[in-house]
Formats: structure tokens, sequence, C-alpha cells
């Protein structure tokens, strides 16, 4: 019962599926049978078309052949007649009647379509011919050039003949009379076209000078068979009429009828006609045919066709039919297998996105491990660095524990490095994390990429001139916008002797604004900074025009051919200078090459802190430091603790608070007071604290889950004279953002000493 149900569901399904198949076949194959008919009568067309001309040609070469003869009877003629007038037949002139002679040979010699010679005198009056036939009436006239014609006409025997005539004026006039008849059985009417097809030959005004119904012989086209055959639909025939009388070789298809049936019927004809040439005149040639005569073998080919594809379809459908019935009885048998199978798949992906989902938690795990591990090593590396300077300041350069100091400073130094760069690595701050960074030096590492993959038919030149100006970003990337821009150039010149020319300068504001904003991109307010590191890569490359330059920038765009790009290169250039605040300007011109322009802001504050916390503290600016009061906010005791002895050294105030809590009491005067090293006196004097006596707030970037940013801009309007400064494990967008809008003054790369803070307060306190 059960395989019953399943074999009826399945048809109830089949059966709408193969009725949709053999619709879609019927709808294709009438397509394709539409597409072969018309293929089949423009094949019989073009044919009808050639078989016409090649017709017409033999006609002209007919027509030419007897115009010649013409010409040389003329010519015997005004021999023989030296300037006297033509006798008759019986004239008793010697030469005369050899001339006579001479045409009846020439008549019986061509008597295959010549059927007689005629000769007339200049006023048209007959001498004479040379079996004496006369022209009974004249129905067409064609001029061949300015002496010779050529017309039909009936002869006095009913007989329709061609008339092909020299007339000269003052002397008289040679015709050669040609038996249409003869022509038309022997060279026309054995062609074969079609079941009921014919030829039919008129002259330019549609004179009928040759048809199978003899009766249309000399009849207008149009007009004669209007008074023949009344009452008859002519306007189709009257349309492709005016089409031959253009002269010029065309096929049509109209409506008309069997002239040489019983009852004329109307039927659909084609006519394949072209025009036949008589000098500066011409003929109108045309093949006549039953449009059926083409349809209907065509059709019942395809017919047969049709019944061979559904035997074909029929056949098809039992098979389907059997393959479904024996996939019914096997499906009991294997769907538990295929149960089984699909449990085990299952299985196995929930066994792998377990270890996926174990593999992401560990990667997370070390992400957040790599920050707090960075974190610890900036506070263990910060007594490290402060210590090492305090040593390098109380013993003597030349001394042997100088040295090791120095190298213990050194060493200390490097771990820096590697920490930052063990941070990078995090997911996390992958994308933000900024580093303040002299621009030569970065523009150096990006180069020396470049030649590497510079091929030797390229020259790499540069001109760098920076004077020391930083910037702050993300090295990695920076190397990665170089890079993308110097790769699309060496592509851009592919083979070719080529050079690509890499610039850098220090810009203005003024410079900035003179860019045409048409090819910039990405440049934000410009009052936020007044100078910009300008990086210019211009090559002698294929170039691109306008159209392509508003396209370069977006993802997926690229005109590098075979697969050879993403399109993702310069959209990852835009994307990286926006995030770094800096701008682009794009020239190009097809053949000429590109030149891609990078500003970045400069970073005043990394320069401000050159030289600051190098280990060696400035004796400059001394004076007057007794007077400063910091406020140190930091979690690590170690590092308080090294500042504090860096504070009594300088003879500097300095109190430290082991949280935002307690610092933000300590600013209020409720606090205990905390830890204060001794040397000198305290602010509290100065005007502008507004109830507190610090000078500078320098807090930890983070605490406790607490950021020290926010807690600076919760300050902010309480203590306007106090400068404060964060000290960053690592420099980020939030924090620079931070610097910007003046919520806090300044930031310091940990691991920190005091010298690295005084040197930020003092660049703070110029800045206000």
């Amino acid at each position: 019962m059960g395989g019953q149900y399943g074999v009826w569901s399945v048809g109830r399904v089949l059966v709408p599926v193969l009725g949709a198949v053999l619709g879609v076949a019927l709808c294709v194959g009438i397509g394709i049978w539409n597409d072969y008919r018309d293929a089949i009568i423009d094949t019989q067309k073009q044919q009808m078309l050639l078989t016409v001309q090649s017709l017409g040609e033999g006609m002209e070469v007919f027509i030419r052949g007897y115009g010649e003869d013409l010409e040389e009877i003329y010519q015997m003629a005004r021999r023989v007649c030296a300037g006297r007038a033509l006798g008759g037949p019986a004239s008793g002139d010697g030469e005369e009647k050899a001339l006579w002679d001479g045409l009846r040979e020439y008549v019986d010699t061509h008597s295959a379509f010549v059927d007689d010679v005629i000769v007339e005198k200049a006023k048209g009056e007959v001498v004479g011919s040379t079996k004496g036939t006369g022209v009974r009436q004249e129905y067409s006239s064609s001029r061949i050039d300015g002496q010779k014609s050529l017309g039909m006409a009936e002869m006095d025997n009913g007989e329709m003949c061609l008339i092909l005539k020299k007339e000269i004026v003052g002397e008289g006039a040679f015709s050669i009379v040609l038996s249409l008849e003869r022509y038309y059985q022997n060279l026309v009417r054995g062609l074969q076209v079609g079941t009921n097809g014919y030829m039919v030959l008129k002259d330019r005004d549609g004179i009928i000078l040759m048809h199978p119904e003899r009766a249309q012989w000399g009849i207008e086209v149009i007009g004669g068979r209007m008074e023949m055959y009344e009452g008859l639909d002519l306007e189709s025939l009257r349309r492709m009429i005016g089409h031959q009388k253009e002269g010029q070789a065309g096929v049509d298809e109209y409506y008309s009828y069997w002239w040489t049936k019983e009852g004329y019927p109307r039927v659909h004809k084609i006519s394949a006609y072209c025009p036949v040439q008589v000098g500066e005149d011409f003929l109108i040639l045309s093949a006549v045919m039953d449009y059926d005569d083409i349809y209907i073998p065509v059709a019942k080919g395809v017919l047969r066709l049709v019944l061979l594809f559904l035997a074909f379809f029929l056949v098809m459908v039992a098979m389907a039919w059997y393959i479904v019935r024996m996939f019914l009885q096997k499906q009991r048998d294997t769907e538990q297998i295929a149960y089984l199978t699909e449990l085990n798949r299952l299985l196995e992906e929930m066994h792998r996105s377990e270890e996926a989902i174990a593999h992401q938690q560990r990667l997370q795990i070390m992400g957040t491990m790599t920050g707090g591990i960075a974190h610890e090593f900036n506070n263990l590396l910060t007594p490290i660095m402060g210590y090492a300077d305090l040593l390098l300041l109380e013993l003597d350069e030349g001394s042997d524990s100088y040295d090791s100091a120095l190298e213990i400073y050194e060493a200390s130094a490097k771990a820096k490095e590697m920490i930052q760069q063990i941070s990078s690595l995090s997911r996390k701050n992958m994308e933000t994390a900024y580093k303040d960074m002299e621009g030569t030096r970065v523009l150096s590492r990006a180069l020396k990429m470049v030649r590497s993959v510079c091929p030797s038919n390229i020259r790499l030149e540069e001109e760098v001139n920076l004077g020391g100006a930083h910037i702050l970003c993300n090295e990695t990337q920076m190397n990665q916008v170089i890079l993308n821009i110097c790769v699309n150039a060496i592509h851009a010149i592919d083979r070719r002797e080529g050079r690509i020319r890499i610039r850098a300068w220090v810009a203005g504001r003024d410079d900035l604004e003179k860019l045409d904003p048409a090819s910039c991109h990405l440049f934000p307010v410009l009052e936020n900074w007044n100078r910009y590191i300008g990086i210019e890569i211009r090559d002698n490359g294929c170039g691109m025009g306008r159209e392509t330059m508003n396209q370069i920038f977006d993802p997926f765009f690229t005109t590098k051919k075979g697969g050879k790009g993403t399109g993702l290169g310069l959209a990852l250039v835009e994307q990286i200078i926006s995030s770094h605040k800096g701008g682009l300007f794009v020239e190009s011109e097809p053949g000429k090459g590109s030149a891609f322009s990078l500003y970045l802001p400069v970073n005043e504050q990394g320069e401000g802190q050159l030289g600051a916390g190098t280990g060696l503290a400035e004796e400059e600016g001394r004076k007057g430091r007794e007077n400063l009061r910091i406020l140190v906010v930091d979690d690590n005791p170690k590092v308080l603790r090294l500042l504090e002895k860096d504070a009594v050294r300088l003879k500097i105030s300095l109190e430290c608070r082991m949280g935002f809590e307690e610092a933000r009491e300590a600013l209020q005067g409720e606090g205990d007071g905390g830890k204060t090293a001794e040397g000198g006196q305290g602010g509290k004097a100065r005007a502008g604290k507004e109830g507190t006596g610090f000078d500078a707030l320098v807090a930890e970037q983070e605490i406790a889950g607490q950021s020290g940013v926010d807690f600076c801009m919760s300050l902010q309007g309480k203590y306007p004279g106090m400068v404060m400064i964060v000290m960053a494990d690592r420099v980020t967008r939030e924090l620079v953002e931070a610097k910007q809008r003046r919520f806090v003054d300044a930031y310091i790369d940990k691991p920190v000493s005091l010298s690295s803070i005084l040197g930020a307060l003092k660049e703070s306190l110029n800045d206000l």
C-alpha cells in the first residue's frame, strides 16, 4: 500500500514536470521551426534572384550580339548604296541585289531567332524586307542609344517579335526582327521555378513582353489586366511592380492570381526580379513562384521531425516511469542507510564545529593575553629603563659601569619595541594601533620592499626631504599603501622601459587648499593640522582616462586582464588613508602615466618628544621646576617609586595615587595627602587652579577596567589650568581623537620616565 501511495505521489509530481518539459520543448520547437522556415525561404529567394540575374545577363548578351549584327548590316548597306536610295528586292542594280542576297543569307543563317530584316527610307517608308513581312502594331519601345532602339511589335503574320532598329536621320533605318516566341520557348519556358512558377519580361513602363499566358503579351501589367480581368484585387501586385520599375534587383512577396488556371485562384507569390540593361534603358526580368512550393515541403519535413521527437519523448517517459518505480522499490531499503549516513555527517560537523569554537576561543584568549602581557611588560620595563637612566646620570661616561648601564638601557629599549610588535598581533588592536614614527624612517622601510619587487626594466627614483617630521601611523598599513600603489605603477609600465619617481616633502595648509577638489579624496577639516607630509608616486605607464579615475577606488573594480587583479588594492589604500585622517590626490592622462599624492598630518606632539626620555636629563629648563607640582595615577607601585626617586633628584613635587577615585579626592583636597616627593614647594598659590595646586595630571591609560581618557574628560572645565597627560601602552584612535579635541593635552608611550613627562608638559604649556 505504501509503495502504491509512493508511486502515486511521484506520479503527481512527475506528470506536471513532464508537461512543463513538453511545453518548453514545444516553445523551443516553434522558435526553431520559425528560424528554419525563414532560413529555407531566404535561401530559395536568393537562388531565385541568382537565376533571374543569370538569365538577365544572358539576355543582355543576346541583345548586344544582335545589336552588333545590326551595326554590320548598316555599314554594309552604306558601302553598297554610297549615298543612293535603296530600291526594292527586284532592283536591277547588281550591287543592291547583292545586298539583299546578303541580308537573306543572314536571316537564313540566324533563323533560330531572326525572322526578318526590314529596310526603311528616311521618312519611315518601308523599302522592303527579306521575307516581305511588315509591322502590324507596336506595343513597346526602349532606347538603347541615340540611334538604336528595342521594341516589341506584332507582325503581319500575327507573331510577336522584338524589333532591334538602327535609325539614321536623313538616311533611313534598318531593323532586325527577332522572334519572341521562339526565344521564350527555347531559353525561358524550360526553366523550372517551383510547381507553377514562370518567367516574365516587361519593359520599364510595365508592358509585358513575355508571359506564359499568350493573351497578356503586349498589355500593361496593371491596367491591361484590370481590363481583361474585372473585379480582381491587384493592389499588392501594383506595389511590387512599383519596386521593379525602380531599376533595382530584389525579391518581394505579394498576392496575385494564377492567370493560366481556370477561375484565376488568388495565391501568395514570391517574385525575384532584376533589370536587363539595354543601353540607356532597361527591361524587367522576373521569376514568379508560389510561396507554398517552398513552405509546404519544409513543413512536411519538420512535421516528420516532430513526430519522431514525440515518439522519442514517449519512450523517454516510459523509461522514466520505469526508473521511478525501481527507485521507489529501492527507497525503503536505502532509507535506513541514508539516515545513518546523515547522522554520522552531523556528528562529524558537530565535532568540527566544537574544534573551531575551541580554536576561536584560544585565539580570543591569546588576543586578550597579548594586551595584558604588553601592559605588564611595560610596567616591568619602566623601572629597568628608569633606574638605568638614573645610573647613566650618576656614572662617569668613561667607566665600565656606565657602559653596563647603557647596555641595560638599550636592551630594555629593544624589549620595548618587541612588546609593541607583540601587541600589534592582538586582533583587537590590529586596526587601531598607531605609533608616532619619523616619516623618513617609515618611507625608507616601505621603499626597501618596493625595490625587492621592482623589475630590472623599471628605474626607481627617490627624493625624500622630510626634515625629521613625524606622523602618527600604523607602519604595516603605511607599507601596504605605498607597496600597493607602486605595484599598480609596475603593472601600468608592464614590460616597457620605465621609471617610478617617489618624492616626499612637508606641505603647508596653503599648499593643500590649492589642490583640485575634483581629484582629492578623504581630506578632513584642514584647521586640525597646520602641516602635512606629502608623498608623490609618479610613473610613466599607460595612464588612465577620467572615467577610469572615477572608479579606481571602488571595491572590485580593476583594469587588469586575465584575473591578475582583485580590484581591492586601491580601495584598501583609500580606507587606510582615511583611518589616518589623510588625503589622496590623483592625476593621470592616457599614454602619459599617473601620479598618486598622499597627504598625512604631521604629528607635532611626536616632534616635541624628540630627545625626551633618552636617559639624559635635560639641564636646560631646570630653572623653575622647583615650583612644579604633578599628580601621577598608576596601579603599579614600582613605577610610582621610580618616579618619586626621579622627582627627588630633580626637586619636583610629585604626588602618586593608585586609582582614579583616590586621584579625584586628591584633586578636591579630600585625600590623605598621599606620598609627596620632597623637593620644593607646591603650586597651591598659583592662579587658575581653582582649589587645586597641581600643575599637571599624569594618568595611566587604563586602571581596573576604567579608561584614563574618560577620567580626564570628567575633569573638563573643573581645573582649566591643569595639564592632563595620558601614559599609553598603545596609541589608539580614541586617544588620538581625544588629544585633537583637547580632552587631553598630551600622551606619552610607556615605559615612561619623569624626563618624558616633563617634556610632554613643556610642549603642552608652549601650545597653551
